[in-house]
């Protein structure tokens, strides 16, 4: 019998009126620059006031008419979220890789998926000890052991720790962007040149066509000198973090294999991937600087991700873990930029 456990879910009344508050002062504040303009950026004004009030009304009328409920069952959590509009994810305790939990005030669990993050956070609780029995209830189902806060060393605290263990877990060797950006920059100069000037050339139509839109429509605007010149400025600057980004495509990360998926940090942000979204794998070698460069190619549903090794040892052990989860090899997959050419 699934025995369902409901929670009250909610924003706290004073996150409810510091939001309230804070928008209405963006309506207000709008208001005051439309009585100073005139024409479409006056009309741009207003409706951005209208916005506001309606996102601070949405606020307080959803606190009030609409609370939310946070459900445990004991398969899957109905977690909800979203804004202005409350949206129900099924999130299985199967599905979930990984368990994050803050030290620091206010308390709370983040659950790491391969369809995303969500955290159960305690302020939203009516009180702490309801919070405390859904996150335990949550480790439980999940098969993951989370020590509390007094059970911890005080001496190993921490701003937040992860939930469980690697089961591997390394950083890619340096010498892994030096090949990535080798490969780019092997590339004839010109070929790289006409792409940048492609994509030059789409951005400044972007920004350019909404001023040409006003000029037909006889809607007052800015000089076309001007405006000329500061689309050409902003093109100028996506183009060159465009031209970085091609020449610099891979930088290293670190990378977890835990028991339900994978993780892989990039310093600010994360991606975490469950096993059974991988169709194969394979580990090829490449010659770079008078060593050998392992990468290991994950093929999921639509694309491909590689990941550099750093050494035998670990791709022996991946080879098992492989092999243990039941993922086939692929022995024909070839990493994206050559299955490109």
């Amino acid at each position: 019998m699934n025995v369902v456990r409901r929670y009250d879910y909610n924003l706290p009344w004073r996150g409810v009126v510091v939001g309230a508050v804070f928008y209405g002062s963006l309506s207000v504040l709008m208001v005051h620059e439309a009585m100073g303009t005139a024409g479409v950026i006056s009309v741009c004004f207003i409706g951005l006031s209208v916005l506001f009030a309606v996102l601070a009304l949405i606020l307080v009328i959803r606190r009030l008419l609409f609370p939310r409920v946070l459900e445990l069952g004991d398969d899957a959590i109905l977690f909800p979220h979203g804004f202005p509009r409350t949206r129900i994810t099924r999130i299985p305790y199967a599905d979930i890789i990984r368990m994050t939990e803050s030290f620091r005030f206010p308390d709370s669990v983040g659950l790491a998926t391969a369809m995303g993050s969500f955290e159960i956070a305690a302020p939203r609780f009516h009180d702490i000890e309801s919070y405390h029995a859904a996150r335990d209830f949550v480790c439980v189902q999940a098969s993951i052991m989370i020590p509390r806060y007094d059970e911890r060393d005080p001496s190993a605290a921490r701003q937040w720790a992860e939930f469980p263990d690697p089961i591997l877990r390394w950083v890619e060797p340096e010498d892994w962007p030096r090949y990535r950006t080798h490969l780019v920059v092997s590339k004839p100069l010109l070929t790289r040149l006409a792409r940048a000037l492609w994509f030059f050339t789409r951005c400044f139509a972007i920004l350019f066509l909404p001023w040409l839109l006003l000029r037909l429509f006889r809607v007052p605007t800015a000089p076309a000198a001007e405006y000329f010149w500061l689309s050409t400025s902003v093109t100028v600057f996506f183009t060159c973090l465009h031209w970085l980004f091609a020449t610099y495509p891979a930088h290293t990360s670190e990378v977890s294999f835990r028991d339900n998926g994978i993780t892989q940090f990039f310093g600010k942000q994360t991606r975490d991937l469950h096993y059974r979204d991988c169709s194969g794998w394979e580990v090829v070698e490449r010659q770079f600087e008078g060593r050998v460069l392992y990468i290991l190619l994950l093929h999921w549903r639509t694309y491909v991700t590689e990941v550099a090794l750093p050494d035998t040892g670990i791709r022996d052990r991946l080879v098992q873990l492989f092999h243990d989860k039941r993922i086939p090899q692929s022995p024909g997959l070839k990493p994206s930029w050559e299955s490109r050419q």
